[in-house]
């Protein structure tokens, strides 16, 4: 989704000069390009790109470049900085950001030259998306601000909208969702109050996507399909498209498949006649992802294996590897596991080499950072030193010395503990990335195995097993991904054990809810590991027999410290009550005897409490270790 967003952001803010195409505007193109060079062939030229670049932005871009020579050739330099922003924004659009960066500077310079600081402004608003598209956050946010203090000293209240926008895709981009959504109202509510129908079209995407990130889903589908019917009104097609896929991806998460495989392919069908290849890939994935989850695996093929070849040849590995997953499940769902088994090992070699590619380049820039650091404090300890009184030179020399034998040897030391801690952290974290990668393949397995078994019960404890093994891999992924190699963070952990868990039993539609009061707590792994799995099996209990025939119902997770010290869980649903207790009176059950044996582990033991109203958990455990 991320691309996405940026790609629109790119596009909403083209100024539009008339919806002329086909034919009549290639006449037109073909009229001005024999023109005499003057002024008035630049001013042609630069909106007959703009009319192009509605559709098509190759076209658009060119006619861009023309108008630039013309310019050039007559040293018009009035014109120059226009071009030269549009020129960079089509850099931008085409995935040349170097390049974007380049004109946009051209562009800064020549507005300051003429004095026009509301321009120079809105290339301000241009740098912070290619700055987002490098995720370089604070550089994005450094002229993002810029910006609107400019706009505020103009009492520019349209471009003041214009920012608060930026800054809550700024936010978005930090996934700080609830931000977002304050300064997007903000803008909106201008953009509205001025009736700025392109800009509206726009923010209310950004509404909507930020709207699906906080699981408000009625409130994403009345704010995609509000943009949606603006955007309908206007000649922007692309601006269409991006509202389609936004929509589609919606549709998506709430299950509503064969809604979201509409939006997409009109989306695709857009995308191809603009030539935005980007735009265009990026429905393709949408559209064979869909298919997978439809099950119409021979439909999602075509569609993967043509974006997979051509994510290939553009170098971008996330992409490339996605694919490669979405592949494999395709080639397993119509029975070839030798293509299947081919890409995930594939998707799993390339994850690897692309996570460990960044772990070798951040702990390099760390070392740089603190060796330049150490550098910069010995040049100024010398320089302070040498200008002391010529009295005392012989004292400062002997001290100066002894200082620079005791710095260097310390200055030695400090090098081989950091590099040693350096070692030891990146091979623990490798184990842990291994240990989480056998989970997965193993989850695999099951998951493959599992499609080939009759007997219900057989299958039944296929699936729980599964759902066990991704329990301790997600364990795994959070000490690997984490700042602390010792400890997991409980309540983000339960927030996507919980997901896992109703994904894997097919609750659609928000039909059972869980819902959290989790303290933030960190606790040890030799802690987390059992408590997770006590969690997975109650959890699952209650998916399996507390919600009958398609039962709507809640599961309620509390974990916390009690006034004793000791950690207390209590995990309760308001489903059938009594169906469930066989689980856990029984005591004949694996999944009843693995919390019994976890809870002793932990120093606690289970209490069940069942009424007509539901059935409920609580355990105390004093044998815990917080991180």
């Amino acid at each position: 989704m991320r691309t996405l967003r940026f790609i629109a952001f790119l596009l909403w803010w083209w100024p539009l000069c008339g919806t002329a195409q086909g034919p009549a505007l290639d006449e037109r193109a073909a009229r001005a390009e024999n023109l005499p060079n003057d002024t008035a062939k630049v001013r042609q030229l630069f909106e007959l790109a703009q009319e192009y670049n509605l559709n098509d932005m190759q076209t658009g871009h060119r006619y861009f470049q023309k108008a630039y020579a013309v310019a050039k050739a007559l040293k018009a330099a009035d014109w120059y900085p226009d071009i030269e922003l549009a020129i960079g924004r089509g850099k931008a659009n085409l995935n040349y950001p170097d390049s974007a960066l380049y004109y946009f500077n051209l562009a800064t310079e020549g507005y300051q030259k003429q004095n026009r600081p509301a321009d120079v402004a809105n290339v301000y608003t241009k740098y912070r998306w290619v700055y987002n598209y490098l995720g370089e956050l604070e550089k994005a946010n450094e002229y993002t601000f810029k910006a609107l203090e400019v706009y505020e000293q103009l009492d520019d209240e349209e471009r003041i909208a214009q920012a608060y926008y930026y800054i809550a895709d700024n936010l978005y981009h930090q996934t700080k969702w609830q931000e977002a959504l304050q300064y997007a109202l903000k803008a909106y509510a201008i953009q509205k109050k001025r009736k700025l129908q392109e800009d509206c079209g726009a923010t209310l995407q950004m509404l909507g996507d930020i709207s699906l990130q906080l699981q408000n889903y009625e409130q994403a589908l009345a704010y995609h399909e509000e943009g949606l019917a603006i955007r309908r009104q206007l000649p922007s097609q692309i601006d269409i498209g991006m509202s389609l896929n936004s929509k589609g991806n919606l549709f998506k998460f709430m299950k509503r498949y064969p809604e979201a495989l509409l939006d997409y392919l009109e989306a695709l069908k857009i995308a191809r006649a603009s030539g935005f290849s980007d735009f265009e890939l990026a429905c393709m994935h949408n559209i064979g992802h869909v298919y997978n989850l439809l099950g119409d695996y021979d439909k999602a093929l075509p569609y993967l294996l043509i974006q997979y070849n051509l994510y290939g040849k553009t170098q971008k590995r996330e992409r490339v590897v996605e694919s490669m997953m979405l592949l494999a499940e395709a080639y397993a769902g119509i029975g070839r596991h030798d293509s299947a088994y081919y890409f995930q090992k594939l998707h799993t070699g390339l994850r690897d080499s692309i996570l460990n590619e960044s772990n070798i380049l951040q702990m390099s820039e760390l070392q740089t950072k603190y060796e330049t650091a150490q550098r910069e404090a010995k040049i100024a300890v010398q320089n302070a030193q040498l200008k002391r009184a010529d009295t005392r030179f012989w004292a400062v020399v002997i001290g100066l010395g002894a200082a620079l034998l005791l710095g260097g040897a310390l200055y030695r030391l400090t090098l081989q503990l950091r590099k040693h801690n350096r070692e030891k952290e990146f091979l623990v974290k490798e184990i842990h990335h291994r240990v989480k990668n056998n989970l997965q393949v193993l989850s695999s397995l099951l998951y493959l195995q599992s499609r080939h078994i009759k007997d219900d019960a057989a299958l039944d404890a296929v699936r729980e097993g599964q759902s066990r093994v991704e329990a301790m891999g997600l364990i795994h992924q959070k000490l690997y991904m984490g700042d602390n190699l010792a400890a997991v963070e409980m309540r983000d952990y339960l927030y996507q054990l919980g997901d896992s868990l109703l994904n894997s039993f097919g609750v659609e539609n928000g039909r059972v809810k869980i819902i959290y009061h989790v303290e933030p707590m960190h606790l040890d792994v030799d802690t987390a590991i059992p408590l997770g799995l006590i969690i997975n099996e109650l959890v699952t209990n209650s998916l399996k027999y507390a919600f009958p025939d398609n039962r709507a119902g809640i599961i309620e997770i509390s974990l916390r410290r009690n006034d004793a010290g000791k950690l207390h869980l209590n995990v309760t649903d308001n489903g059938t009550g009594a169906a469930a207790t066989a689980f856990m009176e029984g005591g004949t059950s694996f999944g009843s005897s693995l919390v019994e044996i976890l809870s002793k582990k932990l120093g606690g033991a289970p209490q069940i409490l069942t009424t007509a109203e539901g059935y409920a958990t609580n355990i105390e455990f004093s044998n815990f270790k917080l991180a």
